[in-house]
Order: C-alpha cells, then structure tokens, then sequence
C-alpha cells in the first residue's frame, strides 16, 4: 500500500514538472541540457514553507533549506504550471505576505522615499546596532529622517532592522537653508535624538 502511494505521488510530482511552462521551455531549447528523460528521473519539485518556496530537485532542495526559518515545512508539493525555473540555480521565492517580503518592500520604499542622498542610511541602519547607527547619524541626516520620513532616528532605525512601520505616501521636504544652519561638528551630532 505504502509503495502505491509513493509511486502515485511520484508520477504526481513528474507530471506536474513536465506541465510547468519554463520546463517544457528548458527542453525544447537545445542549447541547454535539460531533457524530458532528466527530469523523469529526478522532477524538480516545490519545497514549500508558510513564507517562501524554493524550486529545485528534491535532494538538493531539502539539503538547501535545511536552515532556513521561513515557518512550518518543508512540505514537497508538485510544481505549478507557472512556477518560475531555472535550469541551473535552486529559486527562492517569498510570498506576498510574508514578513521577509514585507520586510524587504518597506527598505525599498525608504530608500526610495529618503532619494539618492541619504538613501545609504537605510543600508548603515540595517547593519549597525542602535548605538552605532546612532553615534554615526550626523544632525543633517538626523534632521533628513525626520522631514523626508517623519519618524525620528530611533524609529528609522527600528524600520530599516524589519519592525514594520507606516510610511509617509509622500517624502517630506528638505529645507536646503534649515539643513545648511545646522552644525556638523562631531560633538553636537547626537543633538535631540532622544534615546529611549
């Protein structure tokens, strides 16, 4: 009984291989090596957990995710026709709503909302403990946080680490002599931070 179910489940996960639109695409372009006869004997699968899938062989799936946190799994599900392959590379993809995802947009949207300018300091925040970030923050970029994004640096801080945070739908402005007024002498850069 056990190896009807084992053999139904793996002709399941070799069909739905072969129906995916990129794997019947691999095979038909003779530049690659990728044959119907290949992935007969060993489908690439779906590791599925509840935030993110990679799609791969089964061995090497498995092996790859071992370490990954991405909630309950891993689960191995058949292929999807439109699942995204790629005949060389494992994939990993996150779910809209996951928190990784979730995670990654609202960086974007900082660095998009903060412009070219001050755009690395999502980058500093996120690699930098709290007090570092804020021992670097000069008044200016302080005084930037708060008109571009209004949060102070502490919160930015927060956000760019992956606390999920309102922003603004549009980018405060920057008052080029207000931002010019302000001193930039190392000792006055912790001015009106407030640590809590």
């Amino acid at each position: 009984m056990r190896a009807e179910q084992t053999a139904i489940f793996a002709k399941t996960l070799v069909d739905a291989a072969l129906a995916n639109f990129d794997i019947q695409m691999h095979i038909a372009d003779p530049r690659l090596p990728e044959t119907e006869a290949a992935e007969r004997r060993s489908p690439t699968v779906r590791i599925d957990f509840d935030e993110a899938f990679a799609v791969c062989g089964i061995g090497e799936g498995l092996q790859a995710t071992r370490n990954k946190h991405w909630g309950a799994g891993p689960c191995i599900l058949p292929l999807r026709p439109n699942d995204p392959v790629d005949p060389q590379r494992i994939l990993y993809v996150f779910k809209e709503g996951s928190r990784y995802n979730l995670r990654f947009e609202q960086r974007q949207r900082m660095k998009q909302l903060l412009g070219k300018r001050y755009r690395p300091l999502v980058t500093m925040a996120k690699r930098s403990t709290r007090r570092a970030f804020l021992d670097q923050l000069t008044a200016q970029q302080a005084y930037a946080i708060r008109r571009i994004l209004q949060m102070d640096p502490v919160t930015f801080w927060q956000a760019a680490k992956g606390s999920i945070t309102e922003l603004p739908e549009q980018p405060g402005r920057v008052d080029a002599i207000e931002l010019a007024a302000i001193p930039g002498k190392p000792k006055q850069r912790r001015l009106d931070l407030e640590l809590p």
